[in-house]
């Protein structure tokens, strides 16, 4: 006879792809007949955007492209300036097992990058991005809970786990006209542009979520002036975005890394003639996930007190998702500029942030490393550039042990002049880690009863159990209930802590 069992439908999240995929992307570019010549390159500015991600079987398809923005010294030397190109570029990926409806968020850094100046009108640039992929998939699972059969006896367990609801991606566009503040000298060229999206809030609501949040920019542009210093500008895009879930709900928790995405800034002429307006669109990617914290209970074993007893197991993979609370990080280091020659710092920033979580001992640790970009006027009044990358190591108590990843940003930059060769930069992080506690759970998958099998006679036995044995084993051994046991020796624990006689009547 096939038992029949209480099922229960449990989703979760399939990690089926987490690493690193690395993308070649070469070009060349010739400078326009109205560029000045390249005397030297100072800086090679890469900001790769994902376009699009797909899911095809078992194979990963991510479509990009490769914004790429060279500072340089003219002719004379004294003058900074800059053209753009870009590239696109594809990179396909090998998932563990082929799924329906994977969801993949695909954040691009730069691994490596040569840019040389073949002549004074030609650059060569190589560079090989590194696509740190994550691939999920819903997966659906069939557990059973309870059997309602008075002859068979069930051992349960119960585990906190998170439950996946959706994962969606979600772009939207900002556009904005900026003017410069009254005095600014108008816009030649924009020189360097970095964008940082900031989640303010995130409300979730019946079939998604409302986030508001801001698109912080910063721009450095060269004016009309062949003498004068580049200058710096920055605004603020605020935004509130309505993201669709079926299934969602006000009990859900929900998790958003931000892709970036496209990032157009152009200048524009104000009502006057002038460039002192810049137009600024920008497309951002946001991968959200919604979970919902449940608990689920398995059959991890059972026995038959009547008749013989034939069961299946399967093993289970279950987890439990906690996005700690967000902690700020400050980094001090100081930049050291060649031949003492520091007279003004011209625009500071950081750049290929990457970061990893580890466990050691009882703490939680996030190593990370970003590089420090210096432009500066030397004495001579020259235009120079360096940079230093930057290692850190941040310590903290693990509360919760488990799988560890982390996301991050760095929120600011500040620096103080200390000497004609130093630059003290203080840089302002701020990370989110998340914890995967993963169950390696049994579950009960199929069950028969033999009733054709006698029943064994009535009995009466004394087991001597020795200090730590289960009462669930030893009831198993004799095919006895186990509350039978429990009243018959007066024994409410489930693992005896002496050794000591125990009394087995089955009827």
């Amino acid at each position: 006879m096939r038992m029949e069992t209480n099922t229960e439908r449990y989703e979760g999240f399939e990690q089926i792809f987490d690493g690193v995929q690395e993308c070649p992307v070469d070009t060349e570019y010739t400078l326009p007949d109205y560029c000045a010549d390249i005397q030297k390159i100072l800086k090679c500015i890469v900001t790769p955007e994902v376009t699009s991600v797909s899911a095809a079987g078992d194979s990963l398809t991510i479509d990009g492209c490769a914004s790429m923005h060279v500072l340089y010294l003219d002719a004379k030397g004294g003058c900074v300036r800059g053209f753009d190109t870009k590239k696109e570029f594809t990179c396909s990926v090998r998932l563990r097992a082929q799924a329906e409806n994977v969801t993949a968020e695909a954040e691009p850094f730069v691994q490596h990058m040569t840019c040389r100046a073949m002549n004074a009108r030609r650059v060569d640039l190589h560079i090989t991005l590194g696509l740190s992929v994550r691939a999920y998939a819903v997966r659906q699972l069939e557990i059973a809970d309870c059997i309602s059969d008075d002859r068979v006896e069930t051992k349960c367990e119960e585990y906190d786990v998170t439950r996946a609801v959706g994962c969606v991606m979600h772009a939207f566009i900002l556009e904005q006209n900026a003017e410069l503040p009254n005095g600014k000298s108008p816009i030649e060229t924009v020189l360097r542009c970095s964008v940082r999206y900031q989640i303010d809030t995130v409300q979730p609501q019946a079939g998604g979520a409302v986030v508001t949040g801001k698109a912080c920019v910063e721009i450095l542009y060269r004016t009309f002036s062949d003498t004068a210093m580049p200058e710096r500008f920055s605004c603020i895009l605020p935004f509130t975005q309505t993201v669709e879930c079926a299934g969602a709900g006000e009990d859900c928790t929900i998790q958003i890394s931000v892709l970036g995405g496209e990032c157009t800034v152009q200048p524009r002429e104000d009502s006057v003639g002038e460039y002192t307006v810049l137009n600024l669109y920008l497309k951002p990617t946001f991968c959200v996930q919604f979970t919902k914290s449940c608990t689920v209970r398995t059959v991890c074993d059972a026995y038959s007190i009547k008749g013989a007893w034939a069961a299946k197991y399967k093993n289970l993979s279950l987890e439990r998702c906690e996005v700690l609370p967000p902690r700020s990080v400050r980094v001090k280091e100081n930049v050291l500029v060649p031949e003492n020659d520091l007279e003004q710092v011209l625009d500071i920033w950081c750049e290929g942030l990457t970061l990893t979580a580890f466990t050691e001992k009882e703490n939680a640790a996030v190593r990370g490393k970003f590089t420090v970009c210096l432009l500066y006027r030397t004495k001579e009044k020259q235009l120079a550039y360096t940079e230093r990358m930057l290692d850190f190591t941040d310590v903290h108590t693990a509360e919760i042990v488990g799988r560890r990843s982390v996301r991050g940003e760095i929120t600011s930059v500040q620096y103080v002049i200390t000497d004609s060769s130093t630059v003290e930069c203080t840089a302002e992080l701020r990370m989110e880690e998340q914890v995967r506690v993963v169950y390696a759970a049994r579950s009960l998958e199929s069950a028969e009863l033999d009733e054709t099998t006698e029943p064994e006679p009535c009995c009466a036995a004394v087991y001597y159990a020795s200090s730590g044995e289960k009462v669930w084993d030893i009831a198993k051994r004799y095919h006895a209930r186990v509350s039978a046991i429990r009243t018959h020796n007066d024994c409410m624990e489930d693992v005896l802590s002496e050794d000591r006689p125990v009394i087995i009547c089955r009827k």
